[in-house]
């Protein structure tokens, strides 16, 4: 199984983050969660959704749930 970053947008639409990927859910949330990620992910999210807009969301979902969402190829 496949779990990815998912972050819902305020304004935009809700994005997985490809490159990042993780063999368990916990996987994902320790990650997420670690301070030490936080450069990282901003990147990451800075690029598709740029500075003007507010997360929602960051969970850690499965592949096969984010194409449900939003269809999005990852």
């Amino acid at each position: 199984m496949i779990w990815m970053i998912f972050v819902g947008m305020a304004m935009g639409e809700p994005f997985a983050i490809p490159i990042l990927e993780f063999e368990t859910k916990n996987e994902c949330i320790e990650y997420v969660n670690n301070p030490e990620n936080s450069d990282r992910l901003a990147v990451e999210v800075i690029a598709v959704a740029g500075f003007n807009d507010t997360i929602t969301e960051v969970s850690c979902l499965h592949k096969k749930e984010i194409h449900k969402r939003i269809g999005q190829e990852t």
